[in-house]
């Protein structure tokens, strides 16, 4: 129960701060306006939900930063954490507590950003749009939020300053997203493993790329959106683009990138938790 009260009285601490309410208000928003702005280019909104996972994908891991990379260093920082606790509660209850309690905000900012989406999507789209797809894409959305508020969370517990958890938070997102996505012509995933290959004097058959490639929680995310497409694969370009035919390899099953997102969760917030419990206090 005391890592119920932890959760709750840091919940409501939180959702009384300007960067709480700009992260659920600011993306409810712009996933209205991914909506509103193609209903006039696309019949179906399922197309719009690809372009809705790319934004997911690249951009809401930098709205879930600042909501929890201080969840635990600015405690420290400003000796908050020394009086909770002084309290009758466990560094194990601490932790988890504000885990859980960023969490319930930046999932309340999916769930409410889809419910506005879906309520777009109804009111201006040629085609119904389809609960089950929108559900399918929530649940999946829901569990790409679980691995980088694991991740932030964790960088906060094992910082010992506002500007080390800050640098820690930018760094995991130039990682998992800039890096892994490739977005620096120079510098990316795919010139290391050329770089890696070309020293040890082997080639690096794409199949061997393929599952490194998946092991980001970012490109993960990505794969897991299929069944949201499921039976319109032939729909769009952009589909058969991005989603590879069925096919037995790890690298291609649905599962399989859920999974990923999950262990990213579960080892950050391990290594996170025992971080922090080694830890001084302040």
């Amino acid at each position: 129960m005391r890592l119920a009260t932890i959760a709750r009285d840091d919940f409501t601490n939180a959702r009384r701060s300007s960067i709480v309410l700009a992260v659920i208000g600011v993306f409810t928003l712009l996933v209205a306006m991914i909506f509103a702005s193609e209903y006039g280019i696309y019949d179906e909104p399922y197309r719009t939900l690809f372009d809705v996972s790319a934004f997911v994908s690249f951009v809401f891991p930098l709205f879930l930063a600042p909501l929890a990379y201080l969840s635990i260093a600015g405690d420290r920082m400003d000796g908050t954490i020394k009086y909770v606790m002084g309290l009758p509660n466990s560094r194990a209850e601490y932790f988890f507590g504000k885990f859980l309690s960023r969490l319930s905000v930046a999932a309340a900012a999916v769930v409410l950003g889809m419910l506005v989406g879906l309520v777009v999507a109804f009111a201006t789209y040629v085609q119904a749009p389809s609960v089950e797809r929108f559900a399918i894409f929530t649940g999946v959305s829901l569990v790409y939020t679980v691995s980088f508020v694991s991740i932030f969370v964790a960088i906060s517990a094992a910082a010992s300053s506002r500007s080390r958890a800050m640098f820690g938070a930018l760094g995991a997102y130039f990682v998992f997203v800039v890096f892994w996505f490739g977005f620096f012509p120079v510098i990316n995933l795919g010139t290391i493993l050329d770089t890696v290959g070309s020293l040890l004097g082997v080639t690096i058959s794409e199949n061997t790329r393929s599952y490194v490639a998946i092991m980001s929680p970012a490109t993960a995310y990505l794969q897991s959106t299929e069944p949201v497409y499921a039976g319109v694969f032939d729909q769009y370009q952009a589909f058969q683009l991005n989603f590879q035919p069925e096919s037995d390899r790890l690298h291609d099953q649905t599962w399989f990138a859920v999974l990923v997102m999950l262990a990213w969760s579960a080892v950050s917030l391990a290594v996170g938790y025992l971080s922090f419990r080694r830890s001084e206090l302040g």
